[in-house]
Formats: structure tokens, sequence, C-alpha cells
């Protein structure tokens, strides 16, 4: 989130959150019961969950927000999805072939899986039309996600622009149960782009029946209801159907009983309830009462020692997260409706320290990593969070073994960063440095900033580690830097705490900061395409950086976008996804533009989402795993156990994973 992240999810585009241990309310419902299934199955089959954010939309080609694909990913299947191990696998595509130049791809579909309806009443077939109705949707109401597929599948964006009708795009029906895409140009990866929500299918009759703004190729969003955040909202072909959603109370689903691999979905009921993280126990609790399934140990927690004590035989460390957060500097403000700015010439010096890269490297060089992330866990955690790449270090290796984050570290350190030898990979701390701190300082001076400067920083008040982590940001910048820069935290309630500092990635008049800790990114297919994407000069978070789309036509922002370097990092972007026949050499193109926009100093990677000390009576890799996608928030193959699993069994379950992921 998410996307991440915004998974989210993602992609998937995420929320920041705080640690799992404050993302739950307590409940007085009885444990779950266990029973034996007809698979055999014996552990118990209605799962329990905290949830901090709400379910605000079901138009799932459309949403890029993760507190929606989390659960949507239950409701709809796509072609392919994931497996337990990462691996992609059929799903509604029984299976598929391309052609020698991977520019056409045709899935041929599975049949006899259905549609149905809220009620768990059978409405139609799904036949590959559904697909392509699922893309002119997406492209009728502006996706979220239409940059996905855009410069991808033929004719996308020029039906987007008005230049085409939607028959000139490249997708088609050849039959019921053959779906054809073709593509722009070589896209080896595009089967694992169909995990993610713009290729899902959507059922026209019923797409129409929800409103004459719901009609392909006169879309009117005042007028159409699907996907509204309501069990009735969409059709289902997954693993599950949504029967409550009460805002800032509890969202329910229940087991598709008509699924079309209804044997590998073990769990009858999904629920959560939701939390506003103001009781830092209170998952704990709901663990300890038997109502939930797990919970994170938080560093926050007076008497942590005695929990970490009590479960010593049963924490675990969750793999890595594939989600990145960043801090981003907003360099072409223009909204200060939340600010501690008291002057005019205030305003503009920040400006003007936003804008230059050496007061950028200067916040570097002062930001602990380590500390910020020791606010909700221990060492162990805190180091492991630690994030130096934007693109998931490990989402690509290239022939020779070397993984994404250590391509980018040896382009990093040809630059003239400032920086010498610095080790990019998780876990890793490597800009922190005082005296760099202040030599990038007195740089920063010489360019004309005047010093101190303050930087805003919204935060939301919901949650005492929000608190926490933004005051350890504050004192590891100031001190380092002997107070010559300084943070302004601006505490505000959830909603306008998310308008100004994350919904704006919409639009970039709506940022009302100097810098952003709140936004992340996961990825939406494993290439490193899918996250640099993002700040190019259309990309999604390119508002983040106080800039608008080149699209929009601004010319002041275009002017700032190419004084800070994002037209020369969008050229190198360009340049690497042109390379399509030797992914050796798209990769290093790719981890050369990733450098160079680390170097800029315009975003500052510093974590994973949030992760902790686990414990657990969920089955270990028994869900999907994905790196790209939605896969992971699917619950399909999940599994219970009455008891609590050991550290023992949780790290021979892990042994497992790695060997069967290759």
């Amino acid at each position: 989130m998410k996307k991440l992240l915004l998974s989210v999810v993602s992609g998937l585009m995420v929320l920041s959150l705080a640690a799992c241990s404050t993302d739950t309310a307590t409940t007085t419902e009885e444990p779950t019961q266990t029973e034996e299934t007809a698979m055999g199955y014996t552990g118990p089959v209605d799962y329990v969950s905290p949830i901090s954010d709400t379910l605000e939309s079901l138009d799932y080609v459309s949403s890029a927000h993760a507190a929606d694909n989390q659960h949507y990913a239950n409701f709809v299947d796509g072609l392919l999805e994931n497996d337990q191990y990462g691996k992609y696998v059929p799903a509604l595509a029984e299976s598929y072939t391309s052609n020698d130049e991977k520019t056409e791809f045709t899935f041929n579909l599975r049949q006899g899986v259905n549609w149905v309806t809220s009620e768990g009443e059978e409405y139609d077939e799904v036949r590959a039309q559904d697909f392509v109705t699922g893309l002119q949707h997406a492209a009728d109401f502006d996706s979220d996600t239409a940059w996905l597929v855009q410069g991808v599948i033929k004719n996308f964006s020029e039906y987007m622009a008005g230049e085409v009708t939607f028959d000139q795009v490249g997708v088609e029906a050849v039959d019921d149960y053959t779906l054809k895409y073709t593509l722009e140009t070589s896209t080896p990866y595009f089967d694992t782009m169909t995990t993610y929500g713009i290729l899902f299918p959507i059922n026209q009759e019923f797409l129409e029946s929800k409103g004459a703004g719901c009609k392909l190729g006169e879309p009117d969003t005042e007028n159409c209801d699907f996907g509204t955040a309501q069990p009735d909202g969409i059709l289902y072909n997954g693993g599950y159907i949504l029967t409550e959603n009460t805002s800032k109370s509890q969202i329910k689903y229940v087991k598709n009983d008509d699924y079309w691999d209804a044997d590998k979905v073990y769990l009858e009921s999904i629920t959560y309830y939701y939390d506003d993280g103001s009781d830092r126990y209170s998952t704990v609790k709901g663990f300890e009462q038997g109502t939930y399934f797990a919970f994170g140990l938080d560093a926050g927690w007076e008497d942590y020692d005695d929990y970490a004590a009590k479960y010593a035989d049963n924490v675990r460390i969750p793999l890595p997260n594939t989600s990145t957060f960043n801090i981003n500097f907003n360099t072409f403000r223009t909204n200060f409706e939340e600010t501690g700015h008291e002057t005019d010439a205030e305003k503009a010096n920040v400006t003007a320290a936003t804008q230059n890269v050496n007061f950028r490297k200067a916040f570097l060089a002062a930001f602990d990593k380590f500390s910020y992330g020791m606010q909700t866990n221990k060492e162990e955690v805190a180091k492991i969070m630690m994030r130096n790449v934007y693109t998931f270090p490990n989402l690509v290796f290239n022939s020779e073994g070397k993984s994404f984050d250590q391509l980018v570290t040896e382009e990093f350190n040809k630059l003239d960063t400032g920086f010498d030898d610095v080790d990019l990979a998780d876990g890793a701390n490597p800009f922190l440095n005082k005296e760099k701190a202040l030599e990038f300082i007195e740089a920063a001076k010489a360019d004309g900033i005047t010093f101190p400067v303050s930087l805003d920083l919204i935060i939301r008040d919901d949650a005492q580690a929000f608190s926490d982590r933004a005051q350890s940001m504050k004192d590891s910048v100031e001190t380092n830097t002997d107070g010559n820069i300084l943070i302004n935290v601006i505490p505000l309630d959830r909603d306008n705490a998310l308008k100004y500092a994350y919904y704006s990635f919409a639009n970039h008049n709506d940022t009302s900061f100097d810098i952003d800790n709140m936004a992340g990114w996961g990825a939406d297919y494993p290439d490193p395409r899918s996250f640099l994407d993002t700040y190019g000069v259309n990309g999604d978070f390119i508002s983040l950086l106080g800039l608008a789309p080149a699209s929009s036509g601004e010319a002041d922002s275009d002017a700032m976008a190419e004084a800070q370097g994002i037209v020369q990092f969008q050229a190198m972007l360009d340049e690497a996804a042109a390379i399509t026949d030797d992914f050796d050499a798209r990769y290093q193109a790719y981890a050369k533009a990733e450098a160079y926009l680390l170097s800029t100093g315009l975003i500052i990677p510093y974590a994973s989402q949030t992760i902790s000390l686990t414990v657990s009576k969920v089955v270990p890799f028994t869900k999907p795993y994905a790196n790209a996608g939605i896969g992971m928030e699917k619950f399909k193959g999940m599994q219970l156990s009455d008891e609590i699993i050991t550290s023992e069994e949780y790290e021979a379950a892990k042994a497992d994973f790695y060997a069967n992921q290759g």
C-alpha cells in the first residue's frame, strides 16, 4: 500500500499503519469453533481480525487503494493467481500461449465458472467478453490504475484520449472461452500483470443494470452504482461473498459455495472489526480472549518484556514486506491550509529548500531510520524493516543471481552523490552521518538557503505510534543538523490527515505539507517498471512531489519537473522499458534509473510496510504469496490452528517455503 499500497495495495497503493498490535477493537465474541470440513481440514473455520482502514469502493478495475483491494481480491478472480510459494498458476484461465515476440497473449478460459449475486444465486457464466467489458469500464471511469496498461495494451491510451473506438483496443473475445490481448510492444511479463484488478472481468448486463451512467462508452460517475462498497455493488466469482460493510465498525464475508475452486477455501467466514488504534493492547487482548488469531508485539508496551517472555517459544519474524514507504519532498507547494509557516518569506524559503538537492541530502544524512522503526518494534524487526531502495529488493534477479537492490547499489555508487560506497540492502542504515549532514547544509547555504528551515509534517492523531515515529524523526533530524532543519509535526484527525497527505496524490494542489511519510507502494507485477513509473512524469506519486502530471499541461509544473530531474528520470525509464529482449540489460537500465532518482533526494525510501514480531495461530505459508499484484490478500488456501504455532514450526515451514520457491 498499494500499493500499497496505498497497497496498497496495494499496490496495490497502502496506508502507513501502526504496528499490528494497534489495528483492532476488542470484542467479546465467543471463540471460533473447530469442525471437520469436507476437505479433511479440521482447524477453525471462522477467522476474525482487526482492521484500521475502511472499505470505500468495490469497483475493482478502478480503485488503486490497498484498503479496497485487500477485500476484492477475495471476491473476484483474474486469469492467473499466485500459489503459496508465489508461483503463477491458472485461475480463470486454464492455460495460455503467446507469440514469439510476446506481443500477443491468448488465454483459454475455464468453463463452468459462475458469477453469483450477493445472495449466492447464480447470475451468469464468466465469459471472455467479461474481460473486454472490465477493461472498457476501467478506461471509461478513468481508472486509478490505468497507467498500468497504458502503453502496454494496444490503443488503450488512445481510447482514453478519445482518439479511437474501443473495438480498436487490443483486447478481443475470440469466442466465449478464448481471450486475446494485443500489445503495443513486446511485454514478456504481461501474464503476471493479470493478477491485478484492472484486468479483471465484469459482466456487462449487471454493470449496466447499476445505473444509466454505467453504460459502456457513456460514463457518468454520478449515475453509476457499480462497485459501491456494499454486498450488492458487484457480482462475485471468487472464493468469498461480502455480506456486511459498516464503516468503522465491521466487514464480513462468507465462503462462496459456488466457487470453481471451493475445495481450496477452508475458512467459512472472514470478519474484520474496526480499530482506531487508540488502545495499543487491543489486539493482544483480543488474542488472549480467543477472538483474534494473531497479534504483534509492540515496542511501545511498558510491559513488553513480560509479553516477550510469555510467548518466547511462539514468536515469528515475518518475511520482509514487499511494499515500500518513502519520504517525499513537496517541491512546488501551493496549499498552506495546514502549516506552521507564519510569513510569506518563510513559505518561500522552505519551498526553495525542498527544491535544493543539498538540503534534501542533508535531511537524508540526518534521518535515523533505525530509531524510527524502534518506536514500534524491537531491534531485530526494526532492522529488517529499514529499506533503502524504492523497488522491492528481491522483485527480480539477473542471470548472475544479483537481486535488484544489488544492481541499484552498484549504479548508485558510480554517481557523484557525496556518499561513499553505500550498501542499499534492507537492514542497512547507510546514509546516517552527522558530519555529512552539516556539510550538505553548508552547501545549501552557499546555494542561498536560509537556515533554520522548518518542515511541515502531517500525521494522523488516532494512534500513539504515529506520534512516536514523528517525534523520532524530529529528534534525529534536528539533533544531527544542530537545529538547522526543524520539523513541525501537525497532528490531524484521520480524515483530514489523509486528505492533505495521502489522497492528495490525486491532485498536487491538495498537498499541504513540506515532507510526507504516509504513502507507500507495492508492485503490481514483477518488473521494476511497476514501482518506478509511479514517479515518472505522469506517475501516480508525482503529485506528492508537488508536481502536476505532464499530461495536464501545466507549464510551471513541467518546468519544475525538468529542473528537479524528473524529466531526465522519465527518459531513463523510457530507455529501460524499450529493452524487451534482454532481461539483464533491462534490469540494469532500470537500476540506473532508480539510482539516479535516489541521488536527487526527492524521495527517501525508509521502510517496508509495518511488520512486527508476531504470535499467531495461522498455519504459516498456507495462503497465497506474491511479491507483486494482490495475491497475498487472498484467504484462499489459508488454514488455522487451535494452538499457537511455535517458533520451531514456523522456521520449518519457512524453510519449506524457500525450498519450493525456485
